[in-house]
């Protein structure tokens, strides 16, 4: 399992009966996607689905290029509560929408039930690819 600051920050957020969503932000440094900070969606959600509001993520991107917000944009994360790990086709179309913020953009699919976590991303040739635990900087 996954420790650390961030992840203590998304256990707090998805720890609901329903779907969460919100965005990773960090940076990358020497080959290395570093994840340092999350921003909650705050939406409306149900059991089996939630979305990211377009005027959210515009008010996001805003605070980013203004300085009230650093780092950037590097993946976005959802629960699954009961689901277990794994990426449906929506959530691998709203995958590769992150593509706009980053050529390295992560998704970290968490299951507050079974209090685990996946983290895929994209790699020319082969697809979506789920990343071995090891592989990630997540403080």
């Amino acid at each position: 399992m996954l420790t650390g600051r961030v992840i203590d920050k998304i256990a707090r957020d998805i720890n609901r009966p329903f779907e969460r969503i919100g965005l990773l932000m960090g940076t990358l440094e020497d080959q290395a996607l570093w994840i340092n900070e999350i921003i909650a969606a705050e939406t409306e959600r149900d059991t089996i689905s939630c979305v990211f509001p377009a005027d959210r993520l515009a008010k996001v991107a805003n605070d980013i290029l203004e300085g009230r917000i650093t780092g950037r944009i590097v993946g976005w994360y959802h629960s699954h509560p009961g689901h277990g790990l794994f990426l449906s086709q929506t959530d691998i179309d709203t995958h590769m929408q992150f593509y706009q913020f980053s050529s390295y953009a992560v998704s970290l699919v968490a299951d507050p039930t079974s209090e685990e976590f996946g983290v895929w991303i994209y790699e020319n040739g082969t697809g979506i690819v789920q990343l071995p635990a090891n592989y990630l900087h997540i403080i």
